[in-house]
C-alpha cells in the first residue's frame, strides 16, 4: 500500500505532474527544471525528491551535474501510472505551453564557473574529469537511442 499512496502523493502536485511532462520530452538538469517551473531551487529539488521517492524518475550524475528522466525499466504499477499521466496530459494547454519553453532552456554549462568567480561555493564542487560541455543533448541522445 505504500507504494500506491507514494505514487498517488507524487501525482497530486502540479508542479511534478509538470515535470513528468516535460521528461518525456528528453532528459533535464536541475536548472532547466528549474526554469521552466519559475520556482525556487529548493523546491524543485523537493519536488524531484518525492518523484524519485516514488520512482516515477531516476536521477543520473554526470560529473557535477544531475539529471532526470524517465525511468528506464519501471515497474508494471509505475508503467501504468506514466502512461495513465501522459494519456490524460497529451493535450493539456500548460503542457503545450511548457513543451514550447523548453525549446529556449538548456543547460547552462558556464554556471559553476560563474559561482567560482563570485566565490560562491558549489555543492559537491570536487576535481573531476568530466566536460561538461553537451552533456544535455549527449545524454538526451542516449536516452533517445536507448528507447
Amino acid at each position: 500500500m505504500f507504494n500506491f499512496i507514494t505514487t498517488v502523493r507524487a501525482l497530486g502536485d502540479e508542479n511534478r505532474v509538470r515535470i513528468l511532462m516535460a521528461l518525456r520530452l528528453r532528459t533535464l538538469c536541475v536548472c532547466e527544471i528549474t526554469t521552466l517551473l519559475g520556482l525556487a531551487a529548493s523546491t524543485t529539488s523537493k519536488h524531484l525528491f518525492l518523484l524519485r521517492q516514488a520512482r516515477l524518475i531516476e536521477s543520473i550524475k554526470k560529473g557535477r551535474w544531475v539529471y532526470y528522466r524517465l525511468p528506464q525499466n519501471p515497474s508494471p504499477s509505475i508503467r501504468a501510472a506514466l502512461d495513465w499521466t501522459m494519456r490524460e496530459l497529451a493535450e493539456s494547454p500548460q503542457v503545450a505551453q511548457d513543451e514550447a519553453a523548453l525549446l529556449g532552456i538548456t543547460h547552462n554549462t558556464n554556471i559553476h564557473d560563474f559561482l567560482k568567480r563570485k566565490h560562491i561555493r558549489i555543492p559537491d564542487d570536487e576535481a573531476d574529469d568530466s566536460d561538461d560541455a553537451g552533456t544535455s543533448a549527449e545524454t538526451a541522445a542516449e536516452d533517445n537511442t536507448s528507447n
